[in-house]
């Protein structure tokens, strides 16, 4: 792959990497505080579980975009690897083809469900958080999965990239 698109999507891996860290801390942070202030002082903090649950869809979601950036995803490889070379890599066409497909069909439906639920300004029930929020991070997410999936098509090269450097093994 071209050392630019490539050099761009470890960079966008990177920053989601750091702030998914950020995220978990957070959610520990509030479990650890509403813990004490349930068991402690006998006084739960309203929506800290909902808040936790939010970030923990958000947390998978776009740990799936770094997953996909990284190459890291579960993929049913079994067959190319008995294949000819060129054979392989048509065979991963049709699979990067149909996971842009099945990407770009969530991205809209996803955008749209997330702009709806913003006009009905709907807002969650404990932690009165607006709903198209976490929706929001969904369709982010498959959008992202979507333009990595493009960029890989538009450039051709099926070549897993080498990992970032603070990833590889001694």
């Amino acid at each position: 792959m071209l050392q630019g698109p490539q050099t761009a999507l470890n960079g966008v891996a990177t920053f989601f990497s750091r702030l998914l860290g950020a995220a978990l801390i957070v959610a520990v942070i509030i479990n650890v505080v509403n813990v004490v202030a349930r068991y402690g002082f006998n006084h739960a903090i309203t929506g800290a579980d909902e808040l936790q649950i939010y970030l923990m869809v958000a947390m998978a979601f776009l740990g799936a975009v770094v997953a996909h950036i990284r190459r890291r995803h579960l993929r049913m490889d079994v067959l190319t690897r008995h294949f000819p070379p060129a054979v392989a890599r048509w065979l991963n066409g049709i699979e990067a083809l149909l996971a842009i497909a099945v990407c770009g069909l969530m991205t809209w439906i996803s955008w749209t469900y997330t702009a709806k639920i913003f006009k009905l300004g709907s807002h969650s029930e404990n932690a009165h958080m607006p709903m198209w929020l976490p929706h929001s991070v969904l369709a982010l997410s498959f959008t992202l999965m979507t333009l990595v999936g493009l960029i890989r098509l538009g450039v051709r090269d099926e070549t897993p990239p080498a990992p970032p450097e603070e990833e590889a093994l001694p």
